[in-house]
């Protein structure tokens, strides 16, 4: 009797492995992108070109150690310290830019007529169950419902901080944009029943509108959704480039590296740059893919731009730091690099600002 107890306790148990490694692979990992190999691209997964990259043993000594700051325990939707911001203009033309911080990695650029949405989330977690995974902490500055008609949605990489597939389910019914992101994302989109008008590469390039172009360029990151799909797709950040306008750089996620450099030496100057500050501890963990906001002001330097603006701060708690953290960290690297605090801008959720020339 207790064999059969036992056959049968193990058939439960190798079903229910069966059926996790299946809505792990078929379900919640990203579809693989197939291609020529690169100098980022073996034929099988993407790398970042001078092999930096985090550890599954360095993710496994992080989460067993962890030192996490302090974050709000108040719940988001009752909060009095983040009010809505207003809506933002219809359009936005005749050589002018403006740039509203939604949240996270979430901003509206709008320039030559064209409403800009990146890395779209309006989500309470992120991940990919809805009951457990990263919460949010403040809420999305611009309800969905008060966004200008968006032109075009960017997509940097396909972490669920960046790719939330309802968000974009809502904003396709509700907008019908253009979706443009990087080398195998749109599979995923595809499988959603969103398909892409462009997947790029770094360095490559597409029309947006006339005399607008999108550049897409390199970042130091990772991607995946699941255990089994770790960087079968590209990362990114984008250069919006108009002819009447100037360029606009988004940084998307990245650790520091020289391509920084690069991108300034490509595109020479920009009006305004948009860079992450958040997720940054431990830095021994997380700088191979995070910068930390010391990092971010020698970004500022390296692009170049007159104004930048953070991103990737104060909406989920991803990593170590806390709610505050990114930004008192960032007006202290600033001051030590004897730089005008009102060149690198933490704008409020839903604020937006106006880059003059």
């Amino acid at each position: 009797m207790m064999l059969f107890w036992t056959i049968g306790i193990l058939t439960v148990l190798l079903a229910l492995l069966i059926a996790v490694l299946f809505i792990e692979r078929f379900i919640i990992a990203a579809p693989r992108y197939k291609g020529s190999a690169s100098d980022h691209f073996n034929g099988t997964t993407f790398f970042n070109r001078d092999g930096v990259q985090s550890s599954l043993i360095g993710l496994l000594k992080w989460v067993t150690n962890r030192d996490e700051g302090e974050w709000s325990s108040e719940d988001w939707n009752t909060r009095s310290d983040a009010p809505l911001g207003l809506p933002p203009p219809e359009l936005v033309t005749d050589g002018n830019v403006r740039i509203t911080f939604i949240n996270h990695a979430t901003i509206l650029i709008q320039t030559d007529g064209l409403n800009i949405l990146t890395d779209p989330v309006w989500a309470e977690r992120v991940s990919p169950f809805s009951f457990m995974g990263p919460k949010r902490a403040r809420p999305a500055g611009i309800r969905l419902e008060d966004l200008p008609p968006i032109d075009v949605i960017l997509l940097s990489h396909n972490h669920y901080d960046h790719l939330d597939v309802i968000t974009l389910k809502t904003l396709v019914a509700a907008h019908k944009p253009r979706i443009f992101t990087t080398l195998g994302v749109g599979l995923l989109m595809e499988r959603e029943g969103m398909p892409v008008a462009g997947e790029l590469d770094w360095w490559q390039s597409c029309p947006l509108a006339s005399g607008v172009e999108l550049h897409c360029v390199p970042s130091q990151h990772f991607s995946g959704r699941g255990f089994s799909d770790r960087n079968t797709t590209l990362w990114c950040g984008f250069v919006v480039q108009s002819a009447t306008s100037g360029s606009i750089y988004f940084a998307g996620d990245s650790g520091y590296n020289g391509h920084f450099k690069q991108i300034r030496e490509k595109f020479g100057s920009f009006r305004a740059a948009l860079i992450p500050i958040g997720a940054f501890r431990p830095e021994w963990f997380m700088s191979p893919v995070h910068i930390s906001p010391r990092e971010a002001v020698r970004v500022f330097q390296d692009i170049g731009a007159p104004l930048s603006i953070a991103m990737h701060y104060g909406t989920f708690p991803l990593a170590d730091d806390g709610e505050r953290e990114p930004v008192t960290a960032l007006h202290a690297a600033l001051e030590a690099a004897g730089i005008d605090s009102t060149r690198f801008v933490a704008l409020r959720e839903g604020e937006g600002r106006d880059i003059g020339r």
